[in-house]
């Protein structure tokens, strides 16, 4: 392994990702494999898709034409709050929390069938490019990394976007010591995981800047509540990330060549209410990454 595209993790702030992704392919960086954790999943398991589905029909490999693929996902598939996720009503939310049987606040079946509808095994197993996705299991705290061979990928991907208490735990295999979150509480960006598997140039892109800043919203919004609290932990946890990635390169003989891109300002979209435009608007964000 060489070269990773490291893909953090941010919800519907994917899409300036998948932005950056665009300029970054359309100016020549080829990766061998690419990782990801949450939205950084997703934007990961599309693009190996393409590449796989390139190679299925015996093309060659067209990373610019892979990016754009991504970018028309994010801009026709991804238009509202309803691509992804549909609220539960009070009485689901009240009875399910009554009966112990808790499954998020939000229904993902719309994520869920978002993912199936848009990648296939066959392309993902046939892809040139590797993929791995992280999620972590709430039973023993460890995050786990696969790639397609495992079973139930799908489940893992969607574990690895299913961010705590807004979505519900993804349970692998009807094993109750299999059940699964968010990648990002462990691991934001995948990077030190990179290093370890053996890469020599990283380019890392996240969704959040170094810096967050005071946010605007309604204290009594749950769902706001969530989306700002997981918003604070990850930043934190990105930094940790990237630092530690840091140290770790520092000791290495042969040190790794890495990049990371990130925004300087917060990205600012409502994961309860946007649009097509607001999708546009950061792609455009993203795509204007000097790469």
């Amino acid at each position: 392994m060489s070269k990773v595209l490291v893909l953090a993790g941010g919800a519907v702030k994917g899409a300036y990702q998948a932005g950056v992704i665009r300029t970054l392919f359309e100016s020549g960086f080829q990766p061998d494999a690419i990782y990801g954790i949450s939205a950084g999943s997703l934007n990961a398991s599309y693009l190996v898709n393409q590449f796989g589905m390139q190679a299925v029909e015996e093309s060659p490999i067209d990373y610019a034409q892979a990016g754009k693929d991504l970018w028309d996902f994010w801009e026709m598939r991804i238009t509202h709050p309803g691509s992804l996720f549909v609220p539960w009503s009070i009485f689901e939310l009240g009875y399910t929390a009554l009966v112990k049987k808790f499954k998020g606040l939000v229904d993902t079946s719309p994520l869920r069938n978002l993912v199936e509808d848009s990648l296939q095994m066959r392309n993902l197993h046939a892809s040139p490019i590797a993929l791995k996705v992280g999620a972590v299991n709430i039973i023993d705290g460890g995050i786990k990394y696969v790639d397609p061979s495992v079973d139930s990928f799908f489940s893992f991907l969607m574990a690895s976007c299913a961010v705590p208490i807004l979505m519900p735990v993804v349970n692998i295999g009807n094993n109750m010591n299999q059940n699964y979150l968010d990648g990002g509480l462990r691991n934001v960006s995948p990077i030190c995981k990179a290093i370890e598997d053996g890469a020599t140039e990283i380019v890392a892109i996240s969704c959040h800047p170094e810096q967050i800043e005071g946010g605007n919203f309604d204290t009594g919004d749950l769902l706001a509540l969530v989306d700002r609290v997981m918003d604070i932990a990850v930043n934190e946890i990105l930094n940790a990330d990237l630092q530690a990635a840091k140290m770790m390169n520092e000791t290495k003989v042969n040190p790794v060549k890495i990049r990371s891109i990130r925004p300087v300002q917060p990205l600012q979209i409502d994961m309860q209410n946007f649009n097509k435009f607001d999708i546009r608007r950061l792609l455009e964000l993203g795509f204007q990454v000097n790469c």
